[in-house]
């Protein structure tokens, strides 16, 4: 029987009461009443090895064992040396220090941070401005809230955000300049030259995005020559490029980074999710050796952190996790992967309101409409795709649904993102489940 006792969570929907899960294991949940879930989204695009696994518990055991925690001014570990050189090796070079921080937001207000110290002791302390997108999704703390985009996550609080400059958003399938990928001039990327003159390129410190979006677009990346362009701008104006791969980051992409999929080096990479696979809170903001090699021949100090910052819990889970990756060849699994459920959403184009599906590797995402050829969305007062992942739910498939990607006024799309380990039945499984459920809620619609 359910629990009679007074509920003191605060949840994320006040009157909802969720599911108990007392397990899981593999890509699958447990729930108090004996149910098993597909967890089709990963949690929350985090879980990319999958739940259960032991030797992730072990080694979090024995380190808790060994030093639980040192404040970060006063001490390192070895696990927190290795785990950097770790997350620096699977960047090929590319990077070359890490700050270990507790998650996302952290992650990507560090990077804004490290830019910001980069700058004043490159001798250019004007340059503060941060140039971001609208319908990007960079944190819930007000830092990274004031640079997001997803207008719905920022509402509430916008009397305490700052006022940063926001581009057109990345979005092909709703293209902000009316182009198609076979008209595109790249007119997206080109806008961020004529906002660094704007406001003046001595006042502009970085520029942050997504390559591959969370749920503010469900999956949605720019051309490829997009990210090459926007690099050109940067170094022509010495503007640091940030990329946020807190969801795209360690795999998910089917490459360690998104960015590896474009002629593109970033200057920072925020990272979290993946880094740990949900088994322990932990993020990252990794750096070219040029951020910390000026920083350190000026000022020589980045005072910035929190407490937990380093944590020697965290540093040995990440160590493990990505030893994991490697020894079970998840980064290519996830490619493989990846490119069949491409191949079974496919089947969903059948349905009156699938509009788009798009994605790399394992993160996913399908936009519903209410007409397919004007791609007119679907009224925001159905709660559409919050429908769909209610039915899909009392089915046994857990997916994250979102709304708000046409410019925040109206759009509606669900986000796959389950486990690397995921077999092509479990997929199959997972699809059939889908398809009854977007059948049952476009009947339910009128459809």
């Amino acid at each position: 029987m359910p629990s009679t006792k007074k509920d003191h969570i605060l949840s994320f929907v006040l009157d909802k009461k969720t599911p108990a899960i007392v397990k899981a294991r593999g890509i699958y949940l447990y729930d108090d009443q004996g149910n098993r879930i597909i967890d089709a989204s990963g949690g929350a695009i985090v879980c990319s090895i999958g739940h259960g696994v032991e030797e992730i518990a072990e080694t979090l055991a024995a380190q808790m064992k060994k030093v639980s925690f040192v404040f970060r001014r006063a001490f390192h570990t070895p696990e927190l040396e290795e785990a950097a050189a770790k997350v620096c090796e699977t960047t090929n070079g590319d990077m070359d220090r890490v700050f270990f921080v507790s998650g996302g937001s952290e992650a990507t207000e560090t990077a804004i941070k490290l830019a910001r110290k980069y700058h004043i002791d490159n001798g250019n302390p004007g340059k503060f401005r941060v140039i971001s997108r609208w319908q990007s999704y960079h944190g819930s703390t007000m830092g990274a809230l004031s640079w997001t985009g997803f207008t719905s996550r920022r509402a509430d609080f916008t009397p305490y955000l700052k006022d940063f400059v926001h581009l057109p958003a990345t979005f092909c399938y709703r293209c902000w300049y009316g182009k198609s990928p076979e008209t595109c001039d790249l007119e997206c990327a080109e806008a961020l030259e004529n906002e660094i003159l704007c406001l003046g390129p001595e006042t502009v410190s970085a520029y942050i995005a997504e390559p591959v979006s969370g749920h503010s677009l469900a999956a949605a990346s720019p051309p490829n020559a997009h990210f090459k362009r926007i690099r050109e701008i940067c170094d022509k104006y010495d503007v640091l490029m940030i990329l946020d791969e807190v969801m795209s980051g360690v795999g998910r992409t089917g490459k360690w980074y998104a960015y590896q999929h474009h002629e593109a080096v970033p200057d920072i990479i925020a990272l979290a999710k993946g880094l740990s696979a949900g088994y322990f809170p932990v993020g990252a903001t990794v750096v070219q050796a040029k951020i910390h090699a000026t920083i350190a021949a000026n000022s020589g100090v980045f005072g910035s952190g929190h407490t937990y910052c380093g944590n020697p819990l965290a540093a040995a889970v990440v160590c493990r996790v990505i030893d994991y990756l490697k020894e079970h060849h998840l980064i290519k699994r996830c490619a493989q992967m990846g490119n069949y459920l491409a191949e079974k959403l496919e089947s969903l184009r059948s349905h009156p309101t699938v509009g788009d599906i798009r994605g790399k590797g394992l993160q996913r995402g399908v936009e519903f409409v209410k007409d397919k050829q004007t791609k007119e969305p679907l009224d925001p007062q159905m709660h559409f795709s919050q429908q769909i992942q209610d039915e899909a739910l009392l089915r046994g498939v857990h997916i994250e649904s979102s709304s708000g990607c046409d410019r925040g006024q109206a759009g509606d799309t669900i986000i796959f993102g389950p486990p690397f380990i995921i077999t092509r039945n479990q997929i199959d499984d997972m699809i059939d489940i889908i398809d009854e459920t977007l059948s049952v809620v476009e009947r339910r619609a009128g459809f």
